[in-house]
């Protein structure tokens, strides 16, 4: 969740610096030098539980709607990216009554880890608020989200966004860019079947719910694209964990490209927060999954229940199926798939769904 700026009678009374030019183009764009926080879903378990988010200076983002136009799609996108972090910024935290504080980093980034949250399994509501005034006359400045308490589950699920479960054609840069800058949140789609077959592991065999937790490339600037399009297609509700935030206009067009290995660490930081539970991973061939996905098959052999990839690109197929035949050796049960059915089927067959 992004906390909302003041509603200014005229954005000639708004926080806009420059000269007379780039504040006519900055009020053109609802561009404001105003401070904003970025709160995303957090996770624990019983001892410890993770909060993170973003201060960050830029535009008054403006949710796209479905019958918004190719322009206002590509106009919410840019304002995405036209952001600057804001480096020393003291947060505070406040959940259940406790209080903590936090200062942000070079990218603006900060993350709260608070033992002992005493908190029970569920969702449970916690609010951020900037302690610094950045801006002259700044009014207060907080947010609200939620965080993720869970311990003894069936088997948890991390799976990664692009091409996996949204459909974005990653590895054809022209027709990527097309989507990205045309579409939003209610116009983009899921692959046929993953959203019943993400909602079927979801619910597993015994446990009431099993935890999600979507690991991605795509930048933290897409956070809110992300939790609406996983809201509006009734995927199930998770946390996510992206790549760095980008601060650069020009960046948009890099969006999920550079190294994948942050991915890995963010999926070790899971399994280790939840050191007993087994999990599933689902990614892609498109780009770096299974090789991922190997290297952390072998160092946490015990923690992987199964993989899934699905097979997006033809030419990676027999390369990622190496990698998937080197799981099998470890009696990890692992499938690269082209339609959702298949792994249903397969899932279905190992116990991982009724």
């Amino acid at each position: 969740m992004i906390s909302s700026p003041p509603e200014w009678t005229s954005y000639k009374e708004a926080p806009i610096s420059g000269n007379w030019f780039k504040r006519w183009i900055k009020s053109r764009f609802r561009f404001v030098d105003y401070p904003f926080l970025l709160a995303y879903r957090g996770y624990g378990n019983r001892d410890e539980m993770i909060i993170q988010g973003h201060v960050f200076r830029g535009m008054a983002l403006h949710r796209p709607r479905r019958r918004h136009t190719a322009w206002k799609n590509f106009i919410a996108l840019i304002k995405m990216f036209m952001v600057r972090t804001v480096t020393g910024a003291r947060v505070q935290l406040k959940c259940e009554g406790e209080t903590s504080y936090m200062v942000t980093n070079e990218n603006g980034f900060f993350e709260f880890r608070v033992k002992n949250p005493g908190l029970e399994k569920g969702w449970h509501t916690f609010e951020l608020k900037l302690m610094d005034e950045i801006v002259e006359g700044q009014e207060e400045i907080k947010v609200r989200s939620e965080v993720l308490i869970e311990y003894d589950f069936e088997y948890g699920l991390i799976s990664d966004i692009d091409d996996t479960f949204l459909v974005s054609h990653v590895t054809k840069v022209l027709r990527k860019l097309y989507v990205l800058l045309t579409k939003n949140a209610e116009t983009r789609k899921p692959f046929k079947g993953v959203v019943s077959f993400y909602q079927k592991l979801s619910k597993g065999v015994k446990a009431p719910t099993n935890p999600f937790f979507y690991v991605s490339s795509s930048e933290w600037n897409l956070y809110d694209f992300l939790i609406n399009f996983t809201r509006h297609h009734k995927l199930p509700k998770g946390v996510l964990q992206l790549k760095e935030i980008k601060d650069s206009l020009t960046d948009f067009y890099r969006s999920g490209y550079g190294s994948h290995d942050h991915k890995r660490v963010k999926i070790e930081k899971i399994f280790s927060m939840f050191p007993d539970q087994k999990f599933i991973l689902l990614g892609d061939n498109g780009q770096h999954d299974p090789d991922i996905y190997l290297e952390v098959a072998r160092k946490h052999p015990k923690q992987l229940q199964a993989v899934y990839i699905r097979g997006v690109k033809r030419s990676h197929r027999k390369k990622a199926e190496e990698a998937l035949e080197k799981i099998r050796a470890m009696e990890i049960p692992a499938l690269q798939f082209k339609r959702s059915r298949e792994a249903e089927r397969h899932a279905r067959e190992h116990a991982y769904i009724h």
